[in-house]
């Protein structure tokens, strides 16, 4: 929900705007002086944008001519102590008449993931703004480098009929944007082979359909309708069995649409994941949470734990076993500790999974927010990889989208978690701009169209006939 990210720089209102005048009136905020030139590279200008973050040096008293100025600042701020904040995020104020107050205003800031946060962008924002990172995450792919030897396994975890049709949907666009992939002429496609991991203990009707391994619920305990707290244990049976030929592995879920091929994102054998804004290990208020499992922690070495889940995550075959029984561990821990169950509540699972690759030692991920979108709160198709339709989707018959309230014309997988859908969902209005709530029924519709018996699927919940995995929809 990228929209809870999208704050602007502190306002000069109220006790703020006092101390601005008062600074003005002293002279504190005058220009500062010259600092060192950071490293070529360092400063990429973003103009009309503006991060949101923990201030470590105020702008309202602190003034620089440019902005390649207050990059320089934040490259050469040293904090006074080892676990004091440092500056990995700048922006400044350069439109005299837009500014007003905040003209060549320089804020330096700290996020613990900037390359994880959407900032607030475009024309109506006066501020620019930079990140002091080697990393760009919204760079363009990387090269297809390593042919076969990179190539990835997708796996999907699945149990209950919520996640039934679901899968059958992932699926079939999982095979149709390989399909093209392969058929890229000049590019080494690095999707790989599939697997569905089905926890329930039980083969279902898509044995035929999906390739699936089956695997056991955890036997020792009653998970309370937390199903996916069987997800850790399924990896940990399927990794003892699994003969695959890749090196890598993609966990994705059963509710991701695939949009166009996605090359192995990682970095050398560095995980590479797409970062979400609610698993925050280091929050002041949830890191001596973090600390029951992992031990003391300084700031940075909280900070360093990523705020992950285990999908959409690229990992090592070799990482994940590593991983795997540690995931099992921490997430049943959580899961038992009342105060950390109730605060990480229905991602308890995903806090067990990034906890557990920091006890592993393993690298943290290389954050890519283009990996994956998720609608109402993004918007445009490029430049994701996979839609993730999470959460509901309400507008008015005009087309104008109304959060928090039902709207006249809506889309939530919940309405479906007893049944499938049926085919031919109904069009958005016309009046929606979004273009990944309309690609999504554009989507739904086009697999429920070509996998067969689909209403008689829809109306019993039993899949009698089974898609052959190359046809698709007219």
């Amino acid at each position: 929900m990228k929209a809870a990210q999208r704050q602007a720089s502190p306002a000069l209102a109220g006790v703020a705007a006092r101390q601005q005048i008062r600074a003005e009136r002293s002279g504190a905020a005058r220009l500062a002086p010259p600092v060192p030139t950071p490293k070529p590279g360092v400063c990429k200008l973003l103009n009309h944008t503006d991060y949101w973050g923990e201030a470590v040096v105020w702008g309202t008293t602190n003034k620089v001519e440019s902005a390649e100025q207050c990059c320089a600042q934040c490259a050469a701020y040293k904090p006074q102590h080892e676990d004091d904040i440092y500056c990995n995020v700048w922006v400044w104020c350069g439109d005299r008449i837009r500014c007003q107050a905040s003209f060549r205003n320089c804020w330096l800031k700290h996020l613990a993931h900037p390359e994880a946060t959407a900032p607030t962008v475009g024309p109506h924002v006066p501020w620019t703004s930079g990140v002091i990172s080697e990393v760009d995450p919204m760079e363009e792919d990387p090269q297809q480098v390593g042919g076969g030897q990179r190539r990835y396994h997708v796996v999907i975890t699945a149990q209950g009929t919520a996640v039934h049709w679901q899968s059958r949907v992932h699926y079939y666009w999982y095979r149709k944007v390989k399909a093209a992939c392969e058929a890229a002429k000049g590019k080494d496609c690095q999707m790989g082979g599939f697997t569905r991991i089905l926890h329930s203990g039980v083969p279902d009707d898509l044995m035929g359909e999906i390739p699936t391994v089956v695997v056991e619920p955890l036997p020792d305990r009653e998970n309370l309708g937390y199903v996916v707290l069987n997800r850790p244990f399924a990896f940990v049976q399927w990794l003892a069995q699994a003969d695959i030929p890749e090196k890598y592995v993609l966990m994705s879920e059963p509710d991701h649409v695939w949009l166009r091929p996605m090359p192995n994102l990682m970095a050398g054998e560095r995980m590479a994941a797409f970062p979400f804004f609610y698993i925050e290990p280091a929050k002041p208020e949830f890191k001596h949470i973090t600390e029951k499992f992992t031990g003391p922690l300084l700031r940075r070495q909280a900070e360093a734990i990523s705020p992950m889940g285990n999908a959409p995550t690229l990992m090592a075959m070799r990482d994940l076993r590593k991983v795997a029984p540690l995931w099992v561990n921490v997430s049943r821990a959580i899961f038992d500790d009342k105060e950390a169950h109730e605060k990480w509540g229905w991602v308890l699972e995903m806090y067990g999974f990034t906890i557990a690759c920091h006890m592993a030692r393993i690298q943290p991920a290389r954050l890519h927010i283009k990996m994956m979108s998720q609608p109402p709160w993004d918007t445009r198709l490029w430049p994701s990889y996979l839609l993730h339709y999470t959460y509901g989707m309400d507008y008015t018959l005009e087309g104008q989208f109304t959060p928090g309230k039902i709207g006249a014309w809506r889309f939530d997988k919940r309405s479906y978690a007893g049944k499938p859908p049926p085919r031919k969902l109904g069009e958005p209005p016309k009046g929606m701009t979004n273009e990944l709530t309309r690609h999504l029924i554009h989507a739904i519709n086009e697999a429920t169209e070509a996998i067969p018996g689909w209403d008689v699927y829809a109306a019993t919940g039993r899949a009698t006939q089974l898609w052959d995995g190359t046809t698709a929809a007219s």
